[in-house]
Formats: C-alpha cells, sequence, structure tokens
C-alpha cells in the first residue's frame, strides 16, 4: 500500500514517522531528565542545614546519605511533574503536526515540475513527437528526467518518420512493377487475336517484372532474417577484397575504372556470408555511380583494438544533406539514375545491418579527390 500512494504523500508520511521517532524519543529523554533533576532539587530543598556535606553527597551521588530518608516529592513538585509532562506530550504532537503540514506543502512545491512533466509527457502524442519540452533551469535530476525524454521522443519522432518513409517507398517499389504487369495485360485484353511475337512479348514482361518483385521480396526477407544469430570464426579481409575485385574486374573494365587495393593479412572475428555481401554491395556502388575512367580505392588500416576500412571512389558523390539517410531502406538520393543502374534501394540498409550485427560502424564523408569514400570500422 506505502508504494501505491503518491510521491508527495509518501514524503509526507516518511517525514511524519521521522519526526515521530525523533520527538517521542526527545521527550522521553526529557521527561527522564526533568524527573531526575526534580527530585534532586525537592531533596537538597528539605534537607536539614548542617547537613551541608550530604546534600552535596546527594547532588553528587544521586541519593541522599544513608542516615538520611528520601523525602517524598512534594506536591508541587508532583504537579510540576505532571504539567511538563504533559506540556511535553502537547508540543511533541504539535511539532510532528506542523512538520507533516509544511512537509506536505514544501513537497507540493519541489514536486510541481514534476507534476508539470508529467501533464506534457499525458499529451504527447504521434503527431507532437518533435515538439521539445522546455528543460527545468534548476539543474536538478527532473531537468535531467526533462533532457533524456526529449532526447526520447526524438529518437521515437526518427523511428516513426523512418518507418513511414519505409512504408511509402515500399509501396512505390511494389507498385511500379505491378502497375507495370496491370497496364500490359489491359492492353492485350483490347486485341482479339495475337500474334506469337505479342504472346513472347508479354511473357517477357511478366518475367522481368515477376523477378524484379521476387528480388524485392527476398531481399527484405533477408533482412529480417539477419537478426537471426551467427558463429564468429577468423576472417582474413584481404581474401574477401581480393575476391570481389576480381568478380567486378570486368565490369570495371568496362568502364575503364581501376581498382586499387592495400590491404595486409588483418583479420576479424565475423561472418564471411554477411561481411562478404556488406563488402560486395559498396564497392559495386563504387562501381555503378563512378565516372568513366575513375578509380576505386580500398585500404585497410589496422589499429591495436579495432580495424577500418576504406572504400573510396572518384564518382559523383552524395549531398551532404542526403548522406543521414542514404542508410535508410529503399531510399535513393538521385532516383532516376538509381532505377536506370537497377536495385532496389536497399543495399546501404544491408550494409548498415551487417556492420551493426558484427558491433562495428560505418561513416560516409566525401572523398578528398571528389567522390564517396565509406569508413567501416570493426574490431578486432
Amino acid at each position: 500500500m506505502f508504494k501505491k500512494m503518491p510521491i508527495r504523500l509518501r514524503l509526507t508520511a516518511m517525514m511524519v514517522i521521522l519526526l515521530t521517532i525523533c520527538c517521542v524519543g526527545l521527550t522521553l529523554i526529557l521527561n527522564f531528565s526533568a524527573g531526575i533533576m526534580a527530585t534532586r532539587i525537592d531533596a537538597v530543598s528539605v534537607l536539614p542545614a548542617q547537613e551541608v556535606s550530604e546534600e552535596i553527597n546527594v547532588i553528587d551521588n544521586f541519593q541522599a546519605p544513608s542516615n538520611v530518608m528520601m523525602p517524598t516529592p512534594s506536591e508541587d513538585v508532583q504537579k510540576a511533574r505532571t504539567d511538563f509532562q504533559f506540556e511535553s506530550v502537547f508540543f511533541m504532537l504539535l511539532i510532528i503536526v506542523c512538520g507533516g503540514i509544511l512537509t506536505y506543502y514544501i513537497s507540493g512545491k519541489v514536486l510541481k515540475p514534476l507534476n508539470t512533466l508529467n501533464s506534457q509527457i499525458k499529451n504527447r502524442t504521434v503527431h507532437n513527437l518533435s515538439e521539445s519540452m522546455d528543460i527545468p533551469a534548476t539543474n536538478d535530476e527532473i531537468a535531467e528526467l526533462t533532457q533524456s525524454f526529449n532526447e526520447m521522443t526524438d529518437k521515437l519522432n526518427n523511428a516513426f518518420m523512418m518507418q513511414s518513409r519505409f512504408s511509402a517507398n515500399a509501396a512505390h517499389e511494389l507498385r511500379t512493377p505491378l502497375a507495370v504487369l496491370k497496364t500490359k495485360v489491359d492492353v492485350f485484353k483490347k486485341k482479339h487475336t495475337h500474334s506469337t511475337e505479342e504472346y513472347d512479348a508479354l511473357i517477357s514482361v511478366f518475367e522481368k517484372q515477376t523477378q524484379r518483385l521476387s528480388e524485392l521480396v527476398f531481399t527484405l526477407l533477408d533482412m529480417t532474417n539477419m537478426n537471426d544469430g551467427f558463429e564468429n570464426e577468423t576472417i582474413c579481409l584481404k581474401d574477401i577484397l581480393k575476391d570481389i575485385v576480381s568478380e567486378f574486374s570486368h565490369i570495371a573494365d568496362g568502364k575503364d575504372v581501376k581498382f586499387n587495393l592495400d590491404c595486409d593479412d588483418s583479420v576479424v572475428y565475423g561472418n564471411t556470408d554477411l561481411l562478404y555481401r556488406a563488402f560486395y554491395n559498396l564497392i559495386e556502388n563504387s562501381i555503378k555511380y563512378n565516372i568513366d575512367g575513375g578509380k576505386v580505392m580500398i585500404k585497410v588500416k589496422p589499429d591495436k583494438k579495432q580495424i577500418i576500412i576504406e572504400i573510396k571512389d572518384t564518382g559523383i558523390g552524395i549531398p551532404d544533406e542526403e548522406k543521414k539517410n542514404i542508410f535508410e531502406p529503399f531510399y535513393r538520393v538521385d532516383k532516376s539514375r538509381s532505377r536506370e543502374l537497377g536495385g532496389s534501394g536497399l543495399g546501404l540498409s544491408i550494409v548498415q545491418n551487417i556492420i551493426t550485427k558484427h558491433n562495428g560502424n560505418i561513416v560516409v564523408t566525401d572523398n578528398e579527390n571528389g567522390g564517396t569514400c565509406f569508413e567501416i570500422i570493426l574490431g578486432k
């Protein structure tokens, strides 16, 4: 029950309990001390004048001499004791009540920013997540909580926006081949008779568009299944990169693109197939979006705790305002050019997922000689 109480009442109850314990203890001590003091004073006042030494002995040793009977407290002393006990209990209760009321009032003032934060949080919806709440100037835990909440809402808003863009882009990617198929079927149905060439052309369109849909669906499934665990194994980066360069050699020769591979025998731990796919997609993009006669430079820079892989090209580059979005699924910097070169717009998103799964990081910057530089950081 105590844990279900509001914080304000909980603080007040705890303070009242603490005040009660302190006041009761203090009252008992005062009453005990006052009783002893009253007994001493009363004993001294009734002893004979000649018994000075015994008086001192009574005061010092808390007892009368053996030949003197301890006097019975007078009515005035007894009444004073009773009055003192009553007043001490009365003021004890008064302090406890006043302390509880004051604690309740002060705690309300202290917790007011928290109540304000609570009301603002209750009014948060998907539509106003981008609005940041004012951080109190108190520089206390409530201010830190407000800052943390603002950071959380920013992340949620970015996630919602990304999900919205993903849904729109996915719908667009799926709609395009379906629209082509529907158009071809409608045109085909308008004629009652068809030649063999027309049937072949229709089948060819169906094969091409269904293949496109299949690749898109399988790629999305791969991204989903990528969350499954995998066994780490020792991977030599030089072997993977040399295989990829050899596989793209004929395509690079067609665009007169030159490769420059600078790699030692550095090894990392991970999944060979996944890392192969990540580097494959990056090098493929470096060739696709490169200029004729350009270069693709691949460099591996080992460090004590990590390995940095740089993949640079001398291509068309990526605008600064687009760099933060290129790893989103289906995102295309130049949609018309991207469709001409093929692809589903999922390549870089898959790359980021693979690198993240290997506890690494990928950063895109501009190449100093023009083009793009992808920097992948993996732990040893």
